[in-house]
């Protein structure tokens, strides 16, 4: 069955640009398994519906070398084995990024001379936000109360039984607090988020186990302490505010419909409103609203925080790394402290990272897709879409008579996204190939490899500690089927198939 689910999807890129998106995981055994994933523009869904861009599971390998060559060599047989062109894939996106004799080095040179490399940016942006963590002292000891806070009432039914009251004793929803995860950045918002709005409850919870005694009230009076200090309060907020847009932008990045152009201007837009952000005003605003928020659960802004050991700065941040200021008191008790040590200096980390990772340095073939945004200043403009069209081969002269007659039919219509300029022109695909053809390459190229992570939730359900001796192969089959249950089998052509194979059956089949 599983086979013919993946002859059924080399059937669908026959003669079609598709982009091969690769992660890995390790199963509950321990085994490193990598899950090949293709991207590809279905025709069938083009006229009925908005989504037919589709993201295949071809399978998943189990892995025994982790070289590069090794890996490149895996990959390079499933596709073969199914009769998948490997001259037509125009992307590679996974997280291995070893640029010199990594695996994507190695595919693109051997293999796939088409393909780009793209990143995971889902990746690129947890790596931001990870480095951020670890970039101010106090930082990095407010997420290890956070968890803390979060492993306290989460690890035993009892805490969790004080938790729930303390909710029914204020009358608040029955919310859960939410798991700190270091691999996604958007976990790390939802359990501030959550936080912040049972901070009440939190409190009560811990003095009636205090009040109740017993051994884990110990716990609850150092976590108490120190989620009532300033500093914490400060920070939970911050923290709120500037990586809500992170989590906005980690949502759409997870999209399967994003093109790269798109992704591009998110990106830029939440940088732009981070740079918006860092002014004394909006940090006034900020601050007036801990400032209620701090009287309604009488905590005191004044009380001196704990000393901290100075620790010393990456040279990524040695440019906006505040060590001094003039003017302003040092004891770490007004609110220019709070603003300058903690509000600014985690945007410009924020914005050092962001600029860093996603740079657009050396990357012109990549930016020339935004050119087919109808909401970009260089719309189709040919010179910013020649990089494109030259690395896949396209003849730019045709292209350039194709954009002089496009350009004005297309100049009253109204289009938002590179989906709806394609839908404008497919019917007109005859007459227009080459930027058709050029439009379809740039949906194709995926912006992450987050299909491939999702796969691997649907192998942790099948691959458990009371089923852990299964094959390689038959876990990639069962995921395979159950991943890819919308793809019809032909239950004939299967029992046909066993047929054929199992010729000895005392059963007559055919």
């Amino acid at each position: 069955m599983a086979d013919q689910i993946r002859c059924q999807i080399s059937m669908k890129l026959k003669g079609k640009p598709y982009a091969l998106l690769a992660d890995e995981s390790r199963d509950v055994s321990g085994h490193e398994q990598m899950s090949l994933v293709l991207r590809v523009i279905d025709d069938e869904k083009i006229k009925a519906s908005n989504h037919f861009i589709e993201e295949y599971l071809l399978g998943l390998i189990g892995l025994c070398s982790f070289d590069a060559l090794s890996l490149a060599g895996a990959i390079v047989d499933m596709l073969k084995t199914y009769d998948i062109d490997l001259n037509l894939c125009i992307a590679f996106a996974s997280v291995i990024a070893g640029k010199n004799a990594g695996v994507q080095a190695i595919l693109r040179e051997r293999f796939m001379p088409k393909a780009l490399y793209i990143h995971c940016h889902v990746h690129r942006l947890n790596l931001v936000v990870a480095d951020v963590c670890v970039s101010i002292s106090y930082v990095s000891e407010f997420y290890s109360i956070v968890k803390k806070i979060h492993n306290y009432f989460t690890a035993s039914c009892v805490t969790n039984k004080y938790f729930r009251d303390a909710q029914t004793e204020l009358k608040l929803t029955h919310t859960n607090l939410k798991l700190w995860a270091d691999i996604h950045c958007d976990s790390r918002w939802t359990s501030i988020d959550a936080i912040l709005k049972n901070y009440e409850v939190i409190i009560l919870a811990f003095n009636n186990l205090i009040d109740d005694g017993g051994a884990r009230a110990d716990d609850a009076k150092g976590l108490l302490v120190v989620v009532r200090e300033p500093m914490f309060v400060v920070t939970l907020f911050i923290l709120h505010k500037l990586l809500g847009p992170i989590k906005i932008l980690s949502d759409k990045l997870k999209a399967k419909v994003l093109d790269y152009g798109k992704a591009q201007q998110l990106i830029t837009s939440v940088i732009e409103e981070l740079n918006v952000s860092r002014d004394q005003k909006s940090f006034e605003q900020l601050f007036e609203t801990i400032i209620d928020f701090c009287q309604k659960n009488n905590i005191n802004l004044k009380d001196k925080p704990k000393e901290h050991r100075k620790r010393t700065v990456s040279i990524r941040f040695k440019d906006s790394v505040i060590s001094s200021t003039i003017g302003q008191r040092d004891d770490n008790q007004n609110e220019e402290y709070y603003r300058t040590y903690i509000y600014y200096q985690l945007i410009e980390n924020i914005l050092v990272e962001l600029k860093d990772r996603f740079s657009s340095k050396n990357l012109n073939i990549l930016l020339s897709i935004s050119s087919l945004c109808p909401d970009s200043d260089m719309f189709l403009h040919f010179e910013s879409l020649r990089p494109f069209a030259e690395h896949l081969h396209f003849d730019v002269g045709i292209l350039f008579n194709e954009l002089a007659v496009v350009k004005p039919m297309l100049k009253n219509k109204s289009m938002i996204t590179v989906i709806d300029l394609y839908q404008e022109l497919y019917p007109l695909k005859e007459a227009f190939q080459i930027l058709v053809a050029l439009i379809e390459c740039a949906m194709t190229i995926p912006v992450s490899s987050t299909t491939c992570e999702r796969t691997f939730s649907r192998m942790k359900l099948i691959k458990t500690t009371v089923r852990n001796t299964m094959t390689a192969d038959r876990l990639s089959d069962l995921c395979l089927l159950a991943v890819e249950r919308d793809i019809d089998v032909n239950f004939e052509q299967l029992i046909d198939k066993f047929s054929d194979i199992h010729k000895n059956s005392r059963i007559m089949l055919k």
